[in-house]
């Protein structure tokens, strides 16, 4: 099955809704979380797209090894994919609301989620959510789909992993470090290596 490139926003069933409505109804609720509110709606947008609401934002990395992992991470039967692209423009913040923007730009936010600086993360800005990246003639210069068949997955994530790229490095926090050694065990992929290296000692 081949997904559309489409912010969650523009995915069934959320594209049955308004997502300003809906955005406006996430803050009046998430400011009761927040230390700190944000100092403008862009902040707040990757906050919630952070946090999993349905946004017209959609997540890219600067990091290949990154999105690698992001790609293969979940046990599936199929063939993994990753997208390289060039966008034609980035969002000033200051000239725009999120809300008002037309066409499709990069959007750099700011460090308010230290998982997005570690992640090397930015954001396209989608302002028409259900329709497909692929679709936008202005905005977008070039993109390019790279597979990685599903035989490899197993073995990439384990590779990434050897390289410091797994989800103890990118959740920099408690979940991120339980799902990390979660995988280990169920993987096994650290015990060879620990039980070769106690025979090595004993020999």
């Amino acid at each position: 099955m081949k997904w559309k490139l489409l912010p969650k926003a523009g995915r069934p069933p959320f594209s049955l809704f308004d997502d300003r409505k809906v955005f406006e109804s996430w803050k009046r609720r998430a400011i009761e979380h927040l230390r700190t509110p944000p100092s403008s709606d862009w902040d707040w947008l990757a906050i919630a797209q952070h946090h999993g609401l349905a946004t017209r934002l959609l997540d890219w990395t600067t990091n290949p090894l990154n999105a690698a992992y992001f790609a293969v991470r979940e046990v599936r039967k199929a063939d993994a994919v990753v997208y390289a692209a060039r966008f034609k423009w980035r969002v000033d913040p200051e000239a725009v609301s999120p809300m008002d923007f037309s066409d499709v730009a990069k959007f750099w936010p700011l460090g308010v989620v230290p998982r997005i600086a570690r992640q090397a993360g930015l954001f396209t800005v989608h302002g028409k959510p259900d329709i497909p990246l692929e679709e936008y003639s202005e905005g977008l210069v070039a993109l390019t789909e790279i597979v990685i068949p599903k035989k490899a997955r197993d073995l990439l994530l384990r590779e990434l992993s050897y390289y410091g790229i797994n989800a103890a490095s990118l959740f920099p926090d408690l979940d991120g470090l339980s799902t990390f050694l979660n995988w280990t065990m169920e993987s096994r992929e650290y015990w060879k290596l620990e039980i070769d290296e106690t025979a090595q000692h004993k020999s």
